[in-house]
């Protein structure tokens, strides 16, 4: 199973006679944008309905698009699927499914990483796509390879793997599975997945507190 386009034909059967699907979505790049700690690559932002989420990419798209571009597409390249996980994130977060649209400020980084210690904490751990930050992590051991890990992490790069979902379908039926930050929030909704973004932005435009969980 590919994760992504099972994602896609998830949100194309809630949007379905809604109108939505045919709305237009700005696919841009934010330079100025603070990524997730657990994310590397350029930030692709999304805007919809008058929200805006992101995806975080080494092959970011600029473009004028629609929903219904991904229905049936074969999403077969880094760039278009990063481009659906963005528009997943900011359609799933318009019509309230997911509370993620963005990332934390970096003042929140501190209290993100020492609660996910926290709960990673005496098990062994290993994550797709590289994520350098989870070696600060105080008293998390990174395990080798998938098979001896008790808990696997999915971050923006692991979840446009294509064979993501295979892996975790041979792998992932006694270990728990945890989706890392804003990119992998609305993919990892529709497949009720775990989520990981605790002081994300959240789904209204407002800011939040930065010293205060979002959910």
């Amino acid at each position: 199973m590919d994760i992504i386009t099972e994602s896609v034909k998830r949100l194309e059967e809630f949007m379905v006679n809604s109108g939505c699907e045919e709305t237009g979505i700005r696919l841009d790049v934010d330079p100025d944008a603070c990524n997730c700690q657990f994310e590397r690559g350029a930030c692709m932002t999304a805007t919809f309905g008058g929200r805006t989420a992101e995806f975080v990419t080494d092959s970011p798209i600029r473009a004028m698009t629609k929903i219904s571009f991904m229905f049936g597409a074969p999403l077969d390249n880094p760039p278009t699927r990063g481009a659906a996980c963005a528009i997943i994130n900011v359609a799933t977060a318009f019509f309230c499914l997911s509370r993620v649209r963005r990332a934390c400020p970096m003042v929140s980084h501190g209290t993100c990483m020492k609660e996910l210690a926290e709960e990673l904490a005496g098990r062994r751990v290993f994550c797709i796509g590289p994520a350098p930050a989870l070696a600060r992590a105080p008293g998390v051991y990174q395990a080798e390879d998938i098979g001896s890990a008790d808990i696997i992490l999915v971050n923006n790069e692991g979840i446009i793997a294509p064979d993501l979902g295979d892996l975790l379908a041979r792998t992932g039926a006694e270990k728990r599975v945890i989706f890392l930050g804003p990119s992998t929030a609305g993919t990892s909704r529709l497949m009720h997945e775990g989520h990981w973004c605790p002081y994300g932005l959240p789904m209204l435009d407002a800011a939040p507190d930065p010293s205060q969980p979002t959910g």
